[in-house]
C-alpha cells in the first residue's frame, strides 16, 4: 500500500478542486450552468470535476456542494487512520446525486492515483433523495467517531509527547 502518497493524491485533487472554485466563482453570476461556463471559459476546461458534473448546474450550486463534499478533506486525510469511504462519500452525495455517469467517470480519474478510492460505496443517491448540504447518517456516524476522539492531531505524524 502507498498511503503516503494516495493521501498526497488526494490532497493534489483537493487543491485542483479548491483552484476550480475559484475560478468559477469569478464566473458564477453571468453564467447560467456549469456547461455554459465551459463553453466561454476556456480556463475551465482544464478541470476535469467541471466535465464530470451536471452540466446543468448553476456555478453557485457547483460552488455550494463542492464546500460541503470537500470541507472534511484536509482533517480527514490528516487522521492516522484514514476514513476512506468518508472520503469518498461525501463526494458522491453532495456533487453527484442523480448522476451516475458523472460519478462512475469521476472514479475513473480518481483510481488512477487511488486506486480504492470509492469502494464499497452504496449507489448514487437520486438527486431527489440527497439533501444536498446536509451530512447523511454515514457522513455524521463519521462525524461523530472523530468527534468522540481526544485529539485527531495529538499524536500523528508526531510522536507522542510523554
Amino acid at each position: 500500500m502507498d498511503d503516503p502518497y494516495e493521501r498526497r493524491a488526494l490532497l493534489l485533487h483537493l487543491g485542483d478542486v479548491l483552484e476550480a472554485i475559484f475560478c468559477l466563482s469569478k464566473c458564477a453570476d453571468s453564467r447560467t450552468s456549469i456547461g455554459e461556463a465551459l463553453q466561454k471559459d476556456d480556463a475551465l476546461v482544464s478541470f476535469a470535476i467541471l466535465n464530470h458534473v451536471d452540466a446543468a448546474m448553476h456555478p453557485q450550486d457547483f460552488i455550494r456542494r463542492a464546500t460541503g463534499a470537500f470541507f472534511v478533506w484536509p482533517k480527514a486525510l490528516l487522521d492516522e487512520t484514514l476514513n476512506r469511504r468518508l472520503l469518498a462519500h461525501t463526494v458522491q452525495h453532495d456533487l453527484f446525486a442523480g448522476n451516475e455517469a458523472g460519478w462512475n467517470a469521476y472514479l475513473s480519474e480518481r483510481r488512477k492515483d487511488v486506486p480504492w478510492f470509492g469502494e464499497d460505496l452504496p449507489e448514487v443517491p437520486d438527486a431527489n433523495d440527497a439533501a444536498v448540504g446536509e451530512p447523511d447518517a454515514a457522513t455524521a456516524s463519521a462525524a461523530e467517531t472523530e468527534e468522540a476522539k481526544s485529539s485527531r492531531y495529538s499524536t500523528w505524524p508526531w510522536p507522542a509527547n510523554e
